[in-house]
């Protein structure tokens, strides 16, 4: 910002830095804009002045509408596209839009120098052997945004409906962004606990696996029966170290999310093919190619199941009726010599190639 500014101007800046709408940042810019100096050094600022004006107004009003239609309410959505659906959070300035661009391979976000340049989600498809990683860059996330502040909770609701996330900034700035997060019950890098609870037919708590308790077991059933399970099977199959531990696994309104934390500041060209090795392996996913008899496979369009698919899973996912008559299939890849045929139940890995016979 030039020293030189009035201190309407100022105060107007001010005004705009502690705003917590959308229309009072508006306000506050257009308040700026009339205060802004008219000499020709001051130039860029008021042209960044005017792209925030721009790109806001037109926010503001595209929410209006969508709020006055008929049970209506201003959201924000992305459907999911390609291998899986990874969001790149952070808080201002944090270099999201230049990550974005950069994984994409063109400009798709505006890379500013002034606070919120994001107003709404930006998706772009970043290539990934011979598939697309959906990437999302969302609006910048603020202390308080769990609460609603600056429309946090809508930005919020979209990493919970990801395949994973990555969080930019320095790292107290990245601890903040995780600490929205968790408040929101978005847990990062963590499994829920292993204790399963089911209301049983015959009376009492039967507990199973009880060696794995850190506490007593007259602690754990006085807990269950405060929370009206009286009768209930427990199934414990690893450590449950605190009570803490329970009322989290008991807890279905939390989500469990793979998460990376990055600097942008260290992220180089160089690095990005490695860069996008880990964000594949936050989705916990194999890439599995399929060819036709007698042709050779072409390692586009991967499929993208879940780890621990089995052939049949991949047949499902092809074709519902395929799994009926699969008998079997040839792989490529993870077998012990190319080509070797396997049952419905093999378990396939990342990058197999498979040829399927019905």
């Amino acid at each position: 910002m030039p020293t030189n500014v009035p201190i309407e101007f100022q105060e107007a800046e001010a005004k705009f830095d502690a705003a917590s709408t959308d229309e009072e940042r508006l306000a506050a810019l257009i308040e700026m804009k009339s205060n802004a100096p008219s000499h020709k050094g001051a130039e860029k600022l008021r042209s960044e002045i005017n792209k925030k004006i721009a790109t806001l107004k037109s926010k503001v009003e595209r929410l209006k509408t969508s709020s006055t239609k008929k049970g209506s309410a201003p959201t924000m959505y992305v459907k999911k596209d390609g291998i899986g659906q990874i969001v790149i959070m952070g808080m201002p300035n944090t270099g999201k839009s230049w990550l974005l661009n950069k994984l994409v391979g063109k400009v798709l976000a505006e890379e500013a120098d002034y606070e919120f340049a994001t107003f709404e989600p930006v998706p772009g498809m970043a290539p990934y052997e011979g598939g697309s990683l959906q990437m999302v860059e969302l609006p910048a996330i603020v202390e308080g945004s769990s609460k609603g502040r600056v429309q946090g909770k809508e930005i919020i609701s979209l990493a919970r409906n990801a395949d994973s996330i990555i969080i930019l900034g320095k790292k107290e700035q990245r601890d903040i962004v995780a600490n929205e997060l968790k408040e929101s019950k978005i847990f990062l890098n963590k499994s829920r606990p292993p204790i399963e609870v089911k209301v049983s037919t015959f009376r009492g708590i039967q507990i199973s696996g009880k060696e794995h308790l850190g506490f007593s077991e007259e602690k754990l059933i006085e807990y269950l029966k405060n929370t009206g399970f009286a009768n209930a099977t427990v199934i414990i199959t690893g450590k449950i170290e605190t009570i803490e531990d329970v009322i989290e696994a008991l807890d279905n309104s939390i989500v469990y999310k793979k998460a990376l934390f990055l600097d942008a500041r260290n992220v180089t060209d160089a690095l990005l093919p490695e860069l996008k090795d880990h964000i594949f392996t936050t989705l916990n996913k194999v890439l599995v190619y399929t060819k036709k008899p007698g042709k050779d496979v072409e390692m586009v369009d991967p499929m993208a199941l879940v780890k621990g698919a089995t052939l049949e899973d991949l047949a499902k996912h092809l074709h519902k009726d395929f799994a009926k008559k699969l008998k079997f299939a040839k792989v490529w890849g993870s077998t012990k010599f190319p080509g070797q045929r396997v049952g419905p139940d093999f378990e396939l890995q990342n990058k197999d190639v498979v040829e399927i016979n019905i």
